[in-house]
């Protein structure tokens, strides 16, 4: 099964009165620094494996129902993970010459790969634009999946909606990119 999260916002020329609405109550409760809000929806989709072109069927899914293209703007992740592996620690006993199974380690082993992951990512793309690390992505002997494409999906979920970026064939395309506007 693989799981797509299609995510849902009003264009940017459509008034979001909830938003304005959340923006006011923030700033009511004493939260001052929030400028604005705009409130979109989630949408989660379990699709069979076996589906081939899963990225047109998402766009067909969404364009055909999902959302309202009238009013509404949609990117989606399509997560491609199959299996879920976990590290344990392993103890032999030497009397008996056997292996039991001992601790589970795989949060620890996580949380340390993302700490190392974060520090080596970011400080090796830090310089890059968010185009020309695209345009990097787009150059097949040197791009990697765990490392631009990690620096991708993070900059995407941490622009809130200023960075958005798709997969096409076997090419990245940027959707909208605030930070390279004139």
């Amino acid at each position: 099964m693989t799981k797509v999260k299609v995510y849902v916002t009003l264009r940017e020329s459509v008034v979001d009165p909830q938003g304005i609405a959340t923006t006011d109550a923030l700033k009511n409760m004493g939260f001052a620094e929030v400028e604005s809000v705009r409130i979109g929806k989630l949408i989660e989709l379990k699709i069979d494996e076996t589906t081939t072109d899963i990225d047109a069927r998402v766009k067909e899914m969404c364009d055909k129902l999902l959302i309202n293209k009238v009013i509404e703007d949609y990117r989606y992740e399509i997560d491609l993970q199959k299996e879920t592996v976990a590290f344990y620690d392993e103890m032999y006993f030497f009397k008996t010459s056997v292996f039991r199974k001992g601790e589970n380690l795989t949060r620890r082993y996580i949380a340390y790969l993302k700490k190392i992951q974060n520090e080596t990512v970011k400080d090796r793309f830090r310089s890059y634009s968010n185009q020309a690390l695209i345009q990097r992505a787009n150059s097949p002997p040197e791009f990697k999946w765990e490392d631009e494409g990690v620096e991708l999906r993070q900059r995407s979920l941490q622009s809130n909606g200023a960075f958005i970026y798709t997969v096409r064939g076997n090419s990245l395309i940027i959707l909208k990119d605030k930070n390279s506007e004139p």
